[in-house]
């Protein structure tokens, strides 16, 4: 296995080639997804007529995946070379991404190949975020775990401020279908980026060619034993939970009660990136003075409870536009300091040997609880209104912190005292 091994080198990342790579195929493939995930539900809502709890489903089957598949998976992962198999799960989104806008330009696209697509794509999301998890501590030292982290998290963020924007741009000027297509070309373009990684990975020993049991649940065990990952993995179960049924009341309250666009849909979202990026890129700075798992704990109460203000919303678009973009900076900068050390303290505080399935299985979890999150929105949409679905979402988000309040994370001073920690007492 090949990595920078020099303990005087720097904890900047960048001059990592390896890394350079892997960043440049992160940031396009996320900036395709970040034009889908509006351009995806707007498809379903203005090119197919979806009711709300058919854009729930199409929600559902994008993430149900992460319950499905995600265990072996992870398996696989903690077995085979990294590199191949995040290499061809970008092949495998790209052409089954490609599917939706081909389908729709000959008009036979339909609610039921949307729910196919978006499932076969999710189980390859699945694999590809398993091993790129796993494979960053390859490529990087581990002083440069934070740095690559949150290199990594500002291309996301940045993704966030232009991929939303755009995306709603080019399906207000062109269409939905074309807004897919650009997804589609980012996730060959990331392949092509990976294929330049030079890394010798060592092979893994395999016990027997089918997996047991006890090695398919042992991510599993270790994530809900481990005195960190376990408070980590509550509140990123109740945040993506509430989070589904806050964004789906958000996009049919912005379309059918507030005659939003979709260029303004996407300036809302812009303005989540531009926090996320603000505090991805600045978050660390502040991380030696006040401690790790207290900036951790103050960055997740900023941005899991800006939610709530959209309880202020009106009927005046103008107004309830500014004030939707102003919960979104404050909720991004939360979340963009949050995401980055959340990340940095599972890398550190696991093993190689189980990294993959116990990245697998918080997946399997914080991933899982999406789909049900987006069945009981569509649900609570169809019977209520897209307000109250909205308000009810951002309640429940704020929650989620409760998790590491009560937990020993926000007593983390360094990285260096989570890295290698046992699980529980």
């Amino acid at each position: 296995m090949t990595a920078v091994t020099d303990p005087a080198v720097s904890t900047r990342a960048w001059p990592n080639r390896n890394f350079r790579r892997l960043w440049l195929g992160s940031a396009v493939s996320t900036f395709g997804s970040e034009v889908a995930e509006l351009a995806v539900p707007l498809l379903a809502i203005v090119a197919l007529a979806a009711t709300p709890g058919e854009l729930g489903a199409v929600r559902t089957a994008q993430f149900l995946p992460f319950l499905l598949a995600t265990l072996p998976l992870g398996v696989l992962v903690d077995r085979r070379r990294r590199l191949p198999l995040m290499i061809g799960a970008d092949v495998g989104r790209f052409a089954l991404m490609m599917i939706i806008p081909i389908t729709v330009w000959a008009g036979v696209a339909g609610m039921e190949l949307l729910y196919v697509v978006m499932f076969a794509a999710g189980v390859l999301t699945v694999l590809y975020q398993v091993a790129d998890f796993a494979f960053l501590p390859e490529i990087v030292t581990h002083r440069q775990l934070v740095d690559a982290n949150g290199k990594l998290a500002a291309a996301q963020s940045a993704n966030e401020i232009g991929g939303r924007g755009f995306g709603g741009v080019i399906v207000q000027a062109v269409s939905a279908p074309f807004a897919v297509a650009i997804n589609a070309t980012g996730y060959l373009v990331s392949a092509l980026s990976l294929r330049g990684i030079r890394v010798e990975e060592a092979a893994r020993p395999v016990a027997s060619a089918r997996p047991s049991w006890s090695e398919i649940t042992a991510g599993l065990r270790e994530a809900l034993r481990h005195r960190y990952i376990r408070a980590l993995l509550g509140e990123a179960t109740t945040f993506n939970f509430f989070n589904e049924i806050f964004v789906l009341g958000l996009m049919l309250f912005a379309v059918r009660e507030l005659g939003l666009g979709p260029a303004q849909i996407g300036i809302v979202f812009t303005a989540g990136g531009i926090g996320s990026f603000l505090g991805a890129w600045f978050g660390s700075r502040v991380t030696g003075r006040f401690g790790y798992g207290r900036v951790l704990l103050i960055a997740l109460v900023l941005g899991n409870t800006a939610p709530v203000l959209v309880v202020f919303t009106g009927t005046d678009p103008v107004a309830s536009l500014v004030l939707l973009g102003a919960v979104f900076v404050v909720m991004g900068v939360g979340i963009g300091i949050a995401n980055v050390h959340a990340v940095t303290v599972r890398q550190a505080a696991l093993p190689e040997r189980l990294r993959g399935r116990v990245n697998a299985a918080y997946r399997l979890i914080s991933w899982g609880a999406i789909p049900l999150g987006a069945a009981l929105g569509g649900g609570v949409a169809g019977l209520t209104d897209s307000r109250t679905t909205m308000v009810s979402g951002g309640t429940g988000m704020a929650l989620a912190t409760l998790w590491v309040a009560f937990s020993p994370v926000r007593r983390l001073a360094s990285i260096d005292d989570a890295r290698g920690a046992a699980p529980a007492g």
